[in-house]
C-alpha cells in the first residue's frame, strides 16, 4: 500500500514499503533494520524504566506527527486502535497528525511497561484532544491505543481548543509523591474503580472518596465545582456541585452502566491511574428524584455510549484531579481488541 502526502509523501511512502503485510487487527512486520538511507531503529532494553517509557512515548508522538514509522521498535504483532477501532497505524490519525499543541500530561507504569498521555495533536491545523497508551514488551512495542476527541462539550469550543487554552497540566498531575506515601497499585485501581462503581446508575446513596479539592475537567470543560448555573438550570445545576456531592446527589441513574473497564496504567510516583471504559445510557430513564427532593429530567432520551479515557490523580487515597477524553461511539459498542475484566 503507498499513501502519497504533500510535503511528506516520499517518507511516508518508504515506511510503508519498508513494512511487511498487514497482518490482522492492524498488525504488521517490525520497523526497518539500521541501513543506508534508513534511521537507527531506537535501542529498548529488555527492563523499560520510566525514562525509557517516557522516550519510548515520545517517539511514538514524533512518529505519527512525522508519519514515519522506521524508526519505532514495532512488534511484528503490533495491535493499534483509534476510538475503540482496530486499524493499521498509518490509518486515522497516524495519518491526519500535523504536529504537537502545548498541552500534555503523561502517566508512565514501568511495572507494567506502559506509558500514556493526554495531548493535543494537531490535524490540519485543529488541535485535537488525544489519550494514547502504548505497551512494552521485550524490547518492542505491541500495543498502541488511541482516543481522539474531534468535538467538545454542548455548544462550547472543541476539547482540543480547550485545552490549548489551558496550556498546561495542573500541578498535582506534575507531582512526585515521597516514596514513603507512595499507594500500592491495587489501592490506587481500587479508588479508581470506586469512581466508576459509585457513579453508574448512581441513587446517591454511596460516593467514592475524594479530596475536598477535587475537580474534574471532561473534553476541555469543567464540569465541577462551576460558579454559576447554566441558563435554565437555576433551580439545580449539576455542574455547581463538587466531586462528591455530584455523586451524591442521586442525579446519575441515567448513567445505566460504565462496562469494560480497564486500568492499565498506574503511575505509583504521581498517583495516577489512567483508565479505558465506555459508559452506556440506555435513554429510558425519564424524571429522576434527587436527594434532596427535587425532580429534575435526565439529559438523555434516547440510547448513548461514551468511549471514555480518564486520568485520576489520588492523593492519600482520595481523588483530587480528573481529567477525562470521551467521544461518542456505536452504542453498546465493545472493545474486543483490548483485555476486558468480564
Amino acid at each position: 500500500m503507498i499513501l502519497a502526502r504533500r510535503g511528506r509523501g516520499e517518507r511516508w511512502r518508504s515506511a510503508m514499503l519498508g513494512c511487511a503485510a498487514l497482518v490482522g487487527f492492524g498488525s504488521f512486520a517490525a520497523a526497518l533494520p539500521a541501513a543506508p538511507g534508513n534511521p537507527t531503529v531506537l535501542a529498548v532494553p529488555v527492563d523499560c524504566d520510566r525514562a525509557c517509557l517516557t522516550g519510548q512515548l515520545g517517539a511514538v508522538l514524533d512518529a505519527m506527527v512525522r508519519h514515519d514509522l522506521t524508526g519505532l521498535p514495532l512488534s511484528p504483532t503490533v495491535k493499534a486502535t483509534e476510538n475503540g477501532v482496530a486499524m493499521p497505524l498509518f490509518d486515522g490519525l497516524w495519518q491526519s497528525a500535523g504536529g504537537l499543541g502545548r498541552y500534555r500530561v503523561d502517566a508512565i507504569d514501568p511495572e507494567s511497561g506502559q506509558a500514556g498521555t493526554l495531548a493535543v495533536v494537531l490535524e490540519d491545523g485543529k488541535p485535537v484532544y488525544t489519550a494514547i497508551r502504548i505497551r512494552v514488551r521485550e524490547q518492542k512495542i505491541d500495543e498502541i491505543e488511541v482516543l481522539a476527541v474531534r468535538t467538545g462539550l454542548g455548544n462550547g469550543p472543541t476539547a482540543g481548543a480547550a485545552m490549548e487554552q489551558r496550556g498546561a497540566p495542573r500541578a498535582q498531575f506534575l507531582r512526585t509523591v515521597p516514596e514513603k506515601d507512595r499507594m500500592k497499585r491495587e489501592d490506587l485501581t481500587r479508588v479508581a474503580d470506586a469512581y466508576f462503581a459509585n457513579l453508574q446508575a448512581s441513587t446517591g446513596r454511596t460516593s467514592a472518596p475524594f479530596a475536598k479539592t477535587c475537580n474534574r475537567i471532561e473534553n476541555g470543560t469543567q464540569t465541577t465545582n462551576v460558579a454559576k448555573p447554566r441558563a435554565g438550570r437555576e433551580g439545580f445545576d449539576v455542574l455547581q456541585l463538587g466531586c462528591e456531592a455530584q455523586q451524591r446527589s442521586g442525579f446519575y441513574p441515567f448513567v445505566t452502566s460504565i462496562r469494560d473497564r480497564r486500568f492499565p496504567l498506574v503511575d505509583r510516583e504521581r498517583g495516577l491511574v489512567l483508565a479505558f471504559g465506555y459508559f452506556d445510557h440506555t435513554g429510558t430513564v425519564g424524571d429522576m428524584k434527587l436527594t434532596n427532593g427535587m425532580t429534575v429530567p435526565a439529559p438523555f432520551r434516547s440510547p448513548l455510549t461514551f468511549a471514555i479515557a480518564e486520568l485520576f490523580q489520588i492523593d492519600r487515597g482520595r481523588i483530587d484531579q480528573v481529567e477525562a477524553a470521551l467521544v461518542t461511539v456505536p452504542y453498546r459498542m465493545r472493545a474486543d481488541h483490548w483485555d476486558r475484566p468480564d
